[in-house]
């Protein structure tokens, strides 16, 4: 490991243990329209974020070794649940890990591979076209396709302000 990848982890990872979770607004990143992207799901077949332009999307960014993800895991396959006959889809995108380190991570916690749409940013182009910070990062992305927030740090399914802006862009 390089020590620009060490300094890049280090970075990521403490952005990761110190967010704190709250929806920021979408201007502080200059991201309005949502950035499309294809990306391959577990199964190998292409996701595109434009196929969802009717719906409502969460797309988290994530991976195994970040422990916040890790524990907003059961809140994202919640919100799918609840909300996902009313329009809300929740794009899961993994940053740069390798399928089988995926399905591991799957295994060990109990969750079903078809639980959340995951989608694999093997190059995390993604990440930074997206312009993300650190993980987790969940953007709230309205059925026109535009970025209307993004929340920092991990979901929590029964915050009022995140399921507030949640509804009212399912409405």
């Amino acid at each position: 490991m390089t020590i620009k990848s060490l300094v890049c982890f280090i970075a990521i990872w403490l952005n990761c243990s110190l967010a704190l979770a709250d929806w920021v607004p979408v201007s502080k990143i200059g991201l309005k329209p949502a950035i499309g992207f294809e990306l391959k799901n577990l199964d190998g077949k292409t996701v595109q974020l434009s196929h969802y332009k009717s719906k409502v999307v969460l797309v988290n960014f994530w991976a195994t070794w970040c422990e916040p993800c890790k524990e907003e895991f059961p809140e994202l396959i919640h919100l799918q649940e609840k909300y996902g006959t009313q329009g809300l889809v929740v794009l899961a995108v993994n940053l740069a890990e390798s399928k089988p380190r995926i399905q591991t991570f799957l295994k060990s916690n109990l969750i079903s591979t078809n639980a959340l749409e995951i989608v694999l940013d093997n190059s995390s182009l993604t990440y930074k076209a997206w312009k993300v910070k650190g993980i987790p990062t969940t953007y709230l992305v309205s059925k026109k396709g535009l970025v209307e927030a993004y929340w920092m740090g991990p979901v929590d399914a029964d915050d009022s302000s995140f399921i507030k802006a949640v509804e009212r862009e399912l409405r």
